[in-house]
């Protein structure tokens, strides 16, 4: 399971496919994500709030290489917020259409009054409950956790999904997670901060 992949699980309801978080905070989680997989990838590098493309081999998975591609086509933007926010724009999106390809999803469109949308509905439900179970388990057990994972854990806590996982608001649990992400890499620790700082931008500015 991607990075992104499993966000987009764990911020979306298993049954109606709704947002646990605004959509704003998803745009910019899953944008987050996918900055993630390139420095699992060791393509790019974040070094506090910039950006640099460290590698130009193509990425294995697809979405991954656009991603990619289009960084080193426009050299000029370095700034990780400029990437997240355009990145966040389709972000849901690309996503969807990424775990629709590997069957663990279906497009579907609700229509509520005179509105219609589009919503991404797990194949199996039982999915999306396991990937939360999954994480909170390993923050609350205590089990050994992968850099994807920590990475995972620091980034529903930048954007609020964090009291989802964690719905008791276990303080073992917390503690946990918190300390975890002191243990990533500058690059994945920088990545969480600059998310962080963009859903609380977001905010702020919808409050205004």
């Amino acid at each position: 399971m991607l990075l992104a992949d499993d966000f987009f699980l764990i911020a979306h309801d298993d049954r109606t496919g709704r947002s646990r978080l605004s959509q704003r905070a998803v745009e910019l989680g899953l944008a987050g994500a996918m900055l993630g997989e390139l420095i699992l990838e060791q393509r790019i590098m974040i070094e506090g709030a910039r950006l640099r493309v460290i590698g130009h081999e193509p990425p294995p998975d697809p979405l991954a290489h656009t991603n990619l591609a289009t960084m080193i086509a426009e050299p000029q933007h370095r700034e990780v917020r400029t990437w997240l926010l355009f990145l966040g724009q389709t972000a849901v999106d690309a996503v969807g259409q990424r775990l629709a390809r590997a069957g663990l999803v279906e497009q579907a469109r609700v229509r509520r009054l005179l509105v219609s949308s589009t919503r991404w509905l797990a194949v199996d439900m039982n999915l999306p409950a396991g990937r939360v179970e999954r994480l909170r388990r390993l923050l609350t057990v205590g089990e050994p956790m992968r850099v994807a994972d920590t990475t995972l854990a620091g980034l529903t806590d930048a954007t609020g999904l964090s009291r989802h996982v964690m719905w008791d608001r276990d303080p073992i649990g917390l503690k946990r997670l918190r300390q975890a992400i002191t243990t990533l890499p500058p690059p994945l620790r920088d990545l969480i901060l600059q998310v962080e700082q963009a859903v609380g931008d977001a905010v702020l500015s919808q409050r205004g």
